[in-house]
């Protein structure tokens, strides 16, 4: 019921996007008409309640199917998700148990606090971790490889042979989900 709600907000918020971005076209070909008589754009320019209603009929179709795309696909519901690079995604369900899905051979790897840099994730276990053993992981996107530690020392021993930051302070999942979707991606993309 939640992912619903949420999928109706979504498309009121494309429809009010996609209201603003055709008005705004709808500007500039007027400009570029004015500047140029006679050219493609005056000539559509000149029907302005019909440009309007399918550029912002195509920009909402866009901004829709954006909304599912790798880059554009934060979640419905109680489900979050934030796209690290190389194809993969951290992903929350209600708000708790944060995760990294992935085709291939990792399965779920519940995770706590982390860092993500280009090509890692490293950071903690979570507690609700069923199939990997170990406190700390760290985790090679471009390889899809999780490596699992029990102890600190050696980690943190893999960290500095990695030119890992070992020294820093871990974030968990709404850190990075803030860090991701907040500022021009909120305003302006579903």
């Amino acid at each position: 019921m939640e992912a619903l709600f949420h999928l109706l907000f979504e498309i009121v918020k494309i429809s009010v996007l996609a209201c603003i971005y055709s008005t705004i076209a709808l500007i500039l070909w007027r400009y570029v008409g004015r500047k140029k008589p006679g050219s493609w754009f005056d000539k559509i320019s000149v029907r302005q309640g019909n440009f309007w209603f399918w550029a912002g009929f195509v920009i909402s179709v866009g901004l829709f199917v954006f909304m599912f795309s790798y880059f554009g696909d934060h979640g419905l519901g109680d489900h979050s998700r934030v796209p690290i690079g190389h194809g993969k995604a951290i992903e929350q369900i209600n708000g708790t148990y944060s995760y990294i899905q992935s085709e291939g051979p990792i399965s779920a790897l519940s995770i706590d606090s982390f860092i993500v840099t280009n090509d890692f994730v490293y950071g903690y276990v979570g507690e609700l971790n069923e199939n990997y053993e170990g406190r700390y992981f760290i985790y090679e996107l471009a390889r899809n490889q999780v490596e699992m530690f029990y102890e600190w020392n050696h980690f943190s021993a893999v960290l500095k042979e990695k030119g890992l930051g070992e020294d820093v302070e871990y974030k968990n999942f709404d850190y990075y989900y803030r860090e991701y979707w907040s500022g021009f991606r909120f305003w302006f993309l579903p």
